[in-house]
């Protein structure tokens, strides 16, 4: 319960203890103001809507810095919510108090990175990573709800539709390249592999007999570091290898010595570190793919490369998942649906299937019976 307790003349103290028992107060210089305090401390109490006074002080940077300690994610995941941090919201709301941050002040935030000429992602980047963080003020009793919860992203153009090219196209760029670049150019083609799964597999990894390599690890690059992390979706996978493809690393490992080092990497840089793919792809993949007249094309694209090729053979959208380690058929479906054709018609081909089978099935005699005349 809330108290009201008169001090002195014009002096009127509330006096109540919060929900974790600590006694409070705070003087009123109107018995009216003080009595109103009262029945809203006592209302929100109730009601579970109470905001620690203390907790609403605390400065934005303050819970940024437990949201940071607290998330759970990848090395490269963790530098970039760091990096927008500090680039584009800290400036702002680092040394404000949780309390002061409202929804026009986020809004206005947003605003003048927009005018700016930051990009809509960029803005939408920005609100994704201050978002959680103002939910952790609302847990934590310094808010009452969050200001960002009715803040809407700007709208992003929807990306690009996945580039990809045929086998023989790939096949021909690949002989441009040096025998390893091009291996691996093929080896991402024909297999699926993201750039850092290739990056990361290991010769143990390989069964050129059966056929088969196992993805486990993925390299990323977090502030010029190479770094072995799981797979993007912490899956480990199979996929089966063509045979011209085994031939292929069986020739380049002998040839490198490391045909029996279980622990030696597949691909590597040319001093024979670990890959860095921005390294790959600067220096060997773009310029290759400029002078072979494929402008526009990623090192990513012969991945969706890949995936076109299975679709085109009439591959099951589940194995296409399985292969290239989507998390959901979803993600396949959104990502390569456009390039199943075929599959609308298939469906509709089927519901006619049945219909005829219905029609056969009723027009069909029953054996064993025949139609009894009425008995009087």
């Amino acid at each position: 319960m809330a108290h009201v307790q008169k001090r002195s003349p014009g002096r009127y103290r509330v006096r109540y203890r919060d929900p974790d028992n600590k006694e409070r107060s705070k003087t009123f210089k109107k018995k009216n103001d003080a009595d109103r305090f009262a029945a809203s401390v006592e209302t929100d109490m109730a009601r579970g809507t109470w905001v620690s006074p203390d907790r609403g002080r605390q400065l934005f940077s303050e819970y940024a810095a437990i949201r940071m300690s607290t998330l759970d994610c990848k090395p490269k995941t963790r530098a970039g919510y760091e990096s927008i941090l500090e680039r584009w919201i800290m400036p702002t709301f680092g040394n404000r108090p949780v309390e002061k941050i409202s929804w026009s002040t986020i809004e206005r935030f947003k605003a003048e990175m927009l005018n700016a000429g930051r990009s809509p992602q960029t803005v939408k980047n920005a609100l994704n990573v201050l978002r959680p963080i103002l939910d952790l003020a609302v847990r934590d009793g310094a808010l009452v709800t969050s200001p960002a919860r009715d803040v809407k992203s700007p709208k992003v153009a929807a990306s690009s539709v996945a580039k990809f090219e045929s086998a023989e196209t790939i096949t021909a760029l690949a002989k441009t390249m040096d025998a390893e670049s091009g291996l691996l150019v093929l080896f991402a083609a024909f297999t699926g592999l993201r750039a850092g799964e290739c990056a990361a597999l290991r010769v143990g990894d390989l069964n050129l007999l059966r056929g088969r390599l196992t993805v486990r690890q993925s390299v990323s690059e977090v502030r010029g570091e190479a770094l072995f992390t799981d797979t993007k979706n912490h899956r480990t996978r199979s996929v089966s290898i063509p045979t011209f493809l085994r031939d292929l690393l069986a020739t380049h490992l002998e040839g490198r010595g490391a045909a029996r080092d279980q622990t030696a990497l597949v691909f590597t840089s040319p001093n024979g570190s670990v890959l860095r793919h921005s390294n790959f792809y600067r220096r060997y993949f773009k310029p290759a793919v400029e002078d072979f007249g494929l402008d526009g094309f990623r090192f990513h694209d012969l991945r969706h490369t890949c995936a076109a090729m299975l679709i085109s053979d009439a591959a099951h959208p589940r194995a296409i998942m399985e292969r290239l380690g989507h998390s959901s058929i979803k993600v396949t479906l959104d990502t390569y649906g456009h390039l199943f054709p075929a599959l609308d018609e298939a469906l509709t081909d089927g519901l006619e299937t049945q219909y005829q089978k219905a029609i056969s099935e009723i027009s069909r005699p029953v054996r064993g019976l025949r139609e009894l005349p009425l008995s009087a």
